[in-house]
């Protein structure tokens, strides 16, 4: 059943305010506590307001009607990419090299197994016939083989030793901080909800937030470090169920030392917004005793 105008008006009545635009934040937050993360509410009170203040990071606090803190979560933009194995750009050179000789002109049988077994390797993973691998290999052979120039090249014009190169970009936005109030645990089950406070705030206040920076600026993923130190991985797979959060083994990110032994997870944000939809259509169980 989805949501009811009385929990519209409810959640519409959470304020949400990024935290240095308020002063009285500065005491709002020496009323934080979360036990699973200590840490993080240390990072709340001593450099979250310059982070936010300088615009790093933004961080935003989210509060009751009559000023209780609920929650704080923090946004900065980021970036994905889709590795470039340049070991395999060489072998390809090779092989592509050796197929177009093959393909043009095979000697004998032997020769004509070896090019299908090469081709077979270029279309490993790909749904394409071997008349398309053929004519893949004969119209794109100088544009694969040129690749590894092309990165050779790449180099010697910018020697920057810091740049990653990799085959594809994506833009993102990483969920930096996402953590309750435990001081606030009562306050939030007297409204009666029938979703924990964490899983209402992503998508009801967050999501909304990602799809206005997209729609500035433009932006795939929704990515985050989840800190699960637990033997089932019972964070992970809250993100998962509970924020549609995924795994990935296509796409990576650089992951800086504050984050090691954190696990990487993301979202189109594309996705998110039809989650979000489900889940305001969904909000209320059908049978009301579901939610007991």
């Amino acid at each position: 059943m989805q949501i009811t105008q009385q929990q519209h008006d409810l959640l519409g009545s959470l304020l949400c305010h990024r935290l240095s635009s308020v002063a009285e934040h500065r005491e709002l937050v020496k009323h934080f506590e979360n036990q699973r993360n200590p840490n993080l509410i240390d990072g709340l009170r001593n450099t979250a307001w310059s982070e936010d203040e300088e615009g790093s990071t933004a961080y935003y606090i989210i509060k009751s009607s009559d000023g209780v803190p609920l929650f704080f979560f923090s946004l900065k933009c980021g970036a994905l990419y889709q590795h470039l194995d340049e070991v395999q750009i060489k072998e390809r050179k090779k092989a592509y090299n050796l197929a177009k000789r093959l393909i043009s002109n095979p000697k004998d049988k032997e020769e004509e197994d070896l090019a299908a077994i090469i081709l077979e390797q270029f279309r490993a993973g790909k749904d394409i016939s071997d008349a398309d691998v053929k004519r893949f290999i004969r119209d794109k052979s100088i544009k694969k083989r040129s690749l590894w120039e092309f990165l050779s090249g790449d180099k010697s014009r910018d020697p920057n030793k810091h740049i990653i190169r990799v085959e594809n970009t994506h833009s993102g936005i990483e969920l930096v901080h996402f953590c309750s109030n435990d001081l606030a645990r009562e306050k939030w089950k007297k409204y009666a909800l029938p979703h924990p406070l964490g899983k209402v705030i992503f998508w009801y206040h967050i999501v909304p937030i990602i799809q206005k920076v997209r729609d500035i600026v433009g932006c795939k993923y929704l990515f985050l470090f989840a800190a699960d130190g637990t033997e089932d991985g019972t964070l992970i797979n809250y993100y998962n169920v509970e924020l549609k959060l995924k795994r990935p083994d296509d796409i990576g990110t650089s992951k800086p030392i504050y984050d090691f032994n954190c696990v990487f997870m993301c979202s189109e944000i594309n996705d998110l917004l039809s989650y979000r939809t489900d889940f305001l259509l969904n909000f209320n169980p059908d049978n009301p005793l579901d939610a007991i």
